[in-house]
């Protein structure tokens, strides 16, 4: 996997009661956790706005089960 200098983040947005989506430069980028179903990257750890922040995607089977 080619390291990512920028990331579609995806978050719960408790307001609208649904799923949203934010790009997210990345300036250090320290790995992924994949998903145990598809075994594509859930979440990335990267340092951003001088922050180490995990950062959550959507994976390859949700697509599939039509969540997010």
């Amino acid at each position: 996997m080619d390291i990512p200098t920028e990331i579609n983040s995806v978050y719960w947005d408790e307001e609208k009661k649904s799923w949203q989506y934010k790009m997210i430069n990345v300036e250090e980028y320290h790995g992924f956790v994949e998903c145990q179903y598809c075994h594509k990257p859930i979440s990335h750890n990267i340092k951003t706005d001088g922050e180490f922040k995990v950062v959550y995607v959507k994976c390859g089977c949700s697509r599939l089960r039509g969540f997010l």
